[in-house]
Protein backbone atom coordinates (compact mmCIF):
# COMPACT_ATOMS: atom_id res chain seq x y z
CA UNK A 1 0.00 0.00 0.00
CA UNK A 2 1.01 3.90 -0.60
CA UNK A 3 1.96 5.61 2.35
CA UNK A 4 0.75 8.70 2.57
CA UNK A 5 3.17 12.00 3.41
CA UNK A 6 1.33 12.36 6.38
CA UNK A 7 1.75 8.93 7.85
CA UNK A 8 5.73 9.43 6.90
CA UNK A 9 6.06 11.89 8.84
CA UNK A 10 4.28 10.35 11.27
CA UNK A 11 6.35 7.60 11.66
CA UNK A 12 10.11 10.56 11.13
CA UNK A 13 9.14 11.62 13.96
CA UNK A 14 8.64 8.31 16.08
CA UNK A 15 11.87 7.47 14.90
CA UNK A 16 13.51 11.09 15.96
CA UNK A 17 11.94 10.42 19.44
CA UNK A 18 13.68 7.27 19.95
CA UNK A 19 10.70 4.86 20.67
CA UNK A 20 12.10 2.47 23.89
CA UNK A 21 8.69 0.03 24.08
CA UNK A 22 5.11 0.46 23.54
CA UNK A 23 2.32 0.75 25.85
CA UNK A 24 -0.42 -1.97 25.14
CA UNK A 25 -4.28 -1.99 26.62
CA UNK A 26 -6.07 -4.98 25.86
CA UNK A 27 -9.86 -3.89 27.09
CA UNK A 28 -12.68 -6.99 27.20
CA UNK A 29 -15.71 -6.99 25.45
CA UNK A 30 -19.02 -5.82 27.86
CA UNK A 31 -20.01 -9.65 28.49
CA UNK A 32 -16.65 -10.61 29.89
CA UNK A 33 -16.71 -8.25 33.28
CA UNK A 34 -13.11 -7.59 33.12
CA UNK A 35 -11.69 -4.56 33.70
CA UNK A 36 -8.75 -3.70 30.79
CA UNK A 37 -5.07 -4.62 31.03
CA UNK A 38 -2.26 -2.50 30.73
CA UNK A 39 1.30 -3.11 30.16
CA UNK A 40 4.57 -1.34 28.86
CA UNK A 41 6.18 -3.52 26.69
CA UNK A 42 10.14 -2.63 26.02
CA UNK A 43 12.76 -4.68 24.22
CA UNK A 44 15.09 -6.51 27.37
CA UNK A 45 12.38 -5.85 30.13
CA UNK A 46 8.67 -7.59 29.58
CA UNK A 47 8.45 -8.28 25.84
CA UNK A 48 5.59 -10.64 25.76
CA UNK A 49 1.95 -10.83 26.88
CA UNK A 50 0.67 -14.31 27.45
CA UNK A 51 -2.73 -15.71 27.06
CA UNK A 52 -4.10 -18.88 28.04
CA UNK A 53 -5.56 -21.06 31.09
CA UNK A 54 -2.22 -21.41 32.89
CA UNK A 55 -2.50 -19.40 36.28
CA UNK A 56 0.83 -17.78 35.03
CA UNK A 57 -0.49 -16.51 32.08
CA UNK A 58 -0.71 -12.87 31.74
CA UNK A 59 -4.21 -13.06 30.98
CA UNK A 60 -6.04 -16.39 31.98
CA UNK A 61 -9.04 -17.43 30.21
CA UNK A 62 -11.09 -20.71 31.22
CA UNK A 63 -13.74 -20.79 28.48
CA UNK A 64 -13.90 -24.22 26.77
CA UNK A 65 -11.70 -24.30 23.57
CA UNK A 66 -8.95 -22.23 25.38
CA UNK A 67 -5.50 -24.00 25.18
CA UNK A 68 -3.51 -23.79 28.36
CA UNK A 69 -0.97 -21.85 26.37
CA UNK A 70 -3.17 -20.34 23.55
CA UNK A 71 -1.57 -17.21 22.26
CA UNK A 72 0.93 -14.18 22.79
CA UNK A 73 1.21 -11.12 22.17
CA UNK A 74 4.86 -9.97 21.52
CA UNK A 75 7.42 -7.40 21.13
CA UNK A 76 8.85 -7.90 17.72
CA UNK A 77 11.98 -6.19 16.31
CA UNK A 78 11.76 -3.16 14.90
CA UNK A 79 14.16 -3.51 11.94
CA UNK A 80 11.29 -5.82 10.40
CA UNK A 81 8.88 -2.64 10.41
CA UNK A 82 9.84 0.52 9.18
CA UNK A 83 12.42 0.99 12.26
CA UNK A 84 9.96 1.25 14.86
CA UNK A 85 8.85 -1.65 17.60
CA UNK A 86 5.98 -3.25 17.15
CA UNK A 87 3.40 -5.72 18.58
CA UNK A 88 2.79 -9.17 16.32
CA UNK A 89 0.32 -12.20 17.18
CA UNK A 90 1.18 -15.57 17.54
CA UNK A 91 -1.16 -18.38 17.23
CA UNK A 92 -0.10 -21.77 20.18
CA UNK A 93 -3.30 -23.02 20.13
CA UNK A 94 -5.27 -26.40 19.35
CA UNK A 95 -8.67 -24.62 18.73
CA UNK A 96 -7.64 -21.37 16.72
CA UNK A 97 -6.99 -17.61 17.35
CA UNK A 98 -8.59 -14.75 15.30
CA UNK A 99 -7.71 -11.65 14.36
CA UNK A 100 -9.77 -8.68 13.20
CA UNK A 101 -7.91 -5.32 11.83
CA UNK A 102 -9.64 -2.14 12.86
CA UNK A 103 -12.84 -1.40 10.18
CA UNK A 104 -12.92 -4.68 9.20
CA UNK A 105 -16.08 -7.52 9.86
CA UNK A 106 -14.81 -10.61 9.69
CA UNK A 107 -11.61 -11.87 11.80
CA UNK A 108 -8.91 -13.53 10.02
CA UNK A 109 -8.22 -17.22 11.37
CA UNK A 110 -4.33 -17.62 12.38
CA UNK A 111 -2.37 -20.44 11.29
CA UNK A 112 -1.00 -22.48 14.54
CA UNK A 113 2.72 -21.15 15.08
CA UNK A 114 2.56 -18.31 12.16
CA UNK A 115 3.16 -14.25 13.18
CA UNK A 116 1.09 -11.39 12.23
CA UNK A 117 1.47 -8.34 12.91
CA UNK A 118 -1.14 -6.38 15.14
CA UNK A 119 -1.89 -1.97 14.46
CA UNK A 120 -3.38 -0.38 16.88
CA UNK A 121 -7.35 -1.07 17.42
CA UNK A 122 -7.27 -4.39 16.05
CA UNK A 123 -9.20 -7.22 18.28
CA UNK A 124 -8.35 -10.49 18.79
CA UNK A 125 -11.25 -13.50 19.20
CA UNK A 126 -10.33 -16.87 20.59
CA UNK A 127 -10.84 -19.86 20.24
CA UNK A 128 -12.17 -20.13 16.99
CA UNK A 129 -13.77 -23.37 17.05
CA UNK A 130 -15.59 -25.64 19.92
CA UNK A 131 -13.26 -28.61 21.14
CA UNK A 132 -14.54 -31.97 19.91
CA UNK A 133 -15.53 -34.51 22.26
CA UNK A 134 -14.60 -37.94 22.05
CA UNK A 135 -17.26 -39.84 20.58
CA UNK A 136 -19.45 -37.44 20.13
CA UNK A 137 -20.19 -35.07 16.50
CA UNK A 138 -20.22 -31.06 16.93
CA UNK A 139 -23.80 -30.53 18.21
CA UNK A 140 -23.44 -27.25 15.53
CA UNK A 141 -23.59 -24.52 18.39
CA UNK A 142 -22.16 -21.45 17.73
CA UNK A 143 -18.31 -21.34 19.78
CA UNK A 144 -18.16 -19.24 22.59
CA UNK A 145 -15.31 -16.74 22.36
CA UNK A 146 -13.67 -14.26 24.30
CA UNK A 147 -12.30 -11.47 22.55
CA UNK A 148 -10.11 -8.08 23.15
CA UNK A 149 -9.15 -5.16 21.51
CA UNK A 150 -5.54 -3.85 21.43
CA UNK A 151 -4.81 -0.26 21.82
CA UNK A 152 -1.25 0.44 21.04
CA UNK A 153 0.90 3.65 21.92
CA UNK A 154 4.72 4.67 21.68
CA UNK A 155 6.51 4.76 24.87
CA UNK A 156 9.26 7.49 23.82
CA UNK A 157 12.67 7.25 25.64
CA UNK A 158 13.60 10.61 26.63
CA UNK A 159 16.90 9.77 28.15
CA UNK A 160 19.26 10.02 25.20
CA UNK A 161 19.87 5.70 25.01
CA UNK A 162 21.62 5.78 29.00
CA UNK A 163 22.12 1.93 29.10
CA UNK A 164 20.37 -0.55 32.00
CA UNK A 165 21.97 -0.75 35.22
CA UNK A 166 22.66 -4.41 36.54
CA UNK A 167 23.36 -3.39 40.53
CA UNK A 168 23.26 -0.25 42.75
CA UNK A 169 20.63 2.12 43.32
CA UNK A 170 19.19 1.31 39.90
CA UNK A 171 18.62 -2.24 40.17
CA UNK A 172 15.16 -2.41 40.95
CA UNK A 173 11.81 -3.62 38.76
CA UNK A 174 12.80 -3.43 35.03
CA UNK A 175 9.44 -0.88 34.98
CA UNK A 176 10.51 1.18 37.97
CA UNK A 177 14.01 1.96 36.09
CA UNK A 178 12.30 2.86 33.33
CA UNK A 179 10.07 5.49 34.70
CA UNK A 180 13.23 6.78 36.72
CA UNK A 181 14.88 7.39 33.55
CA UNK A 182 12.24 9.10 31.77
CA UNK A 183 11.86 11.40 34.65
CA UNK A 184 15.67 12.37 35.70
CA UNK A 185 16.03 12.57 32.11
CA UNK A 186 12.77 14.60 30.84
CA UNK A 187 13.34 18.31 31.43
CA UNK A 188 16.80 18.26 30.05
CA UNK A 189 15.88 16.61 26.46
CA UNK A 190 12.58 18.59 25.98
CA UNK A 191 13.60 21.04 23.13
CA UNK A 192 13.36 24.69 24.27
CA UNK A 193 10.86 25.81 21.12
CA UNK A 194 8.58 23.71 22.91
CA UNK A 195 8.34 24.60 26.35
CA UNK A 196 5.90 27.79 27.78
CA UNK A 197 7.61 30.54 29.29
CA UNK A 198 5.59 30.95 32.65
CA UNK A 199 5.91 34.65 33.69
CA UNK A 200 6.64 35.33 37.60
CA UNK A 201 4.33 38.47 38.80
CA UNK A 202 6.57 41.19 38.61
CA UNK A 203 8.60 39.96 36.68
CA UNK A 204 12.29 41.76 36.39
CA UNK A 205 11.22 43.12 39.86
CA UNK A 206 13.46 42.46 43.44
CA UNK A 207 10.75 41.22 45.65
CA UNK A 208 11.59 38.77 48.33
CA UNK A 209 8.39 36.34 47.76
CA UNK A 210 7.14 36.46 44.57
CA UNK A 211 4.33 33.73 44.33
CA UNK A 212 5.22 30.52 42.36
CA UNK A 213 3.50 30.97 38.65
CA UNK A 214 0.72 28.45 38.17
CA UNK A 215 0.61 26.03 34.83
CA UNK A 216 -2.98 27.01 33.02
CA UNK A 217 -5.20 25.01 30.62
CA UNK A 218 -4.24 21.53 29.34
CA UNK A 219 -0.64 21.44 31.83
CA UNK A 220 -2.69 22.27 34.35
CA UNK A 221 -5.23 19.95 34.54
CA UNK A 222 -2.55 17.11 33.85
CA UNK A 223 -0.79 18.61 37.11
CA UNK A 224 -4.08 18.03 39.12
CA UNK A 225 -4.33 14.70 37.69
CA UNK A 226 -1.34 13.54 38.66
CA UNK A 227 -1.18 14.51 42.13
CA UNK A 228 -4.73 13.09 42.54
CA UNK A 229 -3.55 9.76 41.22
CA UNK A 230 -0.34 9.76 43.82
CA UNK A 231 -2.66 10.73 46.53
CA UNK A 232 -5.12 7.52 45.34
CA UNK A 233 -2.11 5.86 45.58
CA UNK A 234 -0.91 6.62 49.00
CA UNK A 235 -4.79 5.80 49.68
CA UNK A 236 -4.67 2.04 48.00
CA UNK A 237 -1.27 1.30 49.97
CA UNK A 238 -2.29 2.12 53.74
CA UNK A 239 -4.93 0.30 52.92
CA UNK A 240 -2.79 -3.23 51.80
CA UNK A 241 -3.94 -3.01 48.23
CA UNK A 242 -0.78 -3.27 46.55
CA UNK A 243 -1.92 -3.95 43.11
CA UNK A 244 -4.21 -0.92 42.92
CA UNK A 245 -1.28 1.42 44.29
CA UNK A 246 1.02 -0.12 42.13
CA UNK A 247 -0.73 1.09 39.27
CA UNK A 248 -2.16 4.63 40.56
CA UNK A 249 1.82 5.71 41.22
CA UNK A 250 2.44 4.65 37.09
CA UNK A 251 0.12 6.68 36.34
CA UNK A 252 0.23 9.53 38.51
CA UNK A 253 4.18 9.81 37.74
CA UNK A 254 3.16 9.69 33.92
CA UNK A 255 1.38 13.21 34.19
CA UNK A 256 3.43 14.20 36.50
CA UNK A 257 6.57 13.53 34.13
CA UNK A 258 4.68 14.98 31.05
CA UNK A 259 3.69 18.37 32.48
CA UNK A 260 7.65 19.10 33.71
CA UNK A 261 8.46 20.82 30.31
CA UNK A 262 5.55 23.20 30.51
CA UNK A 263 7.66 25.27 32.92
CA UNK A 264 11.18 27.05 32.82
CA UNK A 265 14.16 25.41 33.76
CA UNK A 266 14.57 26.50 37.55
CA UNK A 267 11.00 27.20 37.99
CA UNK A 268 10.15 26.32 41.71
CA UNK A 269 7.29 24.27 40.31
CA UNK A 270 9.83 21.62 38.47
CA UNK A 271 11.54 21.40 42.21
CA UNK A 272 8.38 20.29 43.40
CA UNK A 273 7.21 18.28 40.74
CA UNK A 274 10.96 16.45 40.46
CA UNK A 275 11.04 15.80 44.18
CA UNK A 276 7.23 14.55 44.17
CA UNK A 277 8.56 12.53 41.44
CA UNK A 278 11.72 11.21 43.22
CA UNK A 279 9.81 10.16 46.45
CA UNK A 280 7.42 8.31 44.80
CA UNK A 281 9.21 6.11 42.39
CA UNK A 282 10.75 5.14 45.77
CA UNK A 283 7.32 3.71 47.16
Amino acid sequence: PTTTRAGDFRLSSLRMSRVQGLAVTLTFEASANRPPLKYEIELGEKEVISVGRAPKSDVVATLSGISWNHLELRLADPDTWNGLPHMVLRDLSMNGTGLRLAGEEAAQKMTKGAELRVPDGSSVSFPMRKPKAKGKEDSGKDVIQQTFKVDIEPLLGLGGGQPKTTGGEEAGTPRQSAFRRKAESQAEDEPQAKRVAFVEPNAGKPTAAAPAAQATGPWSERLAKGESLVRSARHAESRGRLGEAFEAYCRGLQHLIKVLPAFEEGHAKVVSIKNMVKENLER
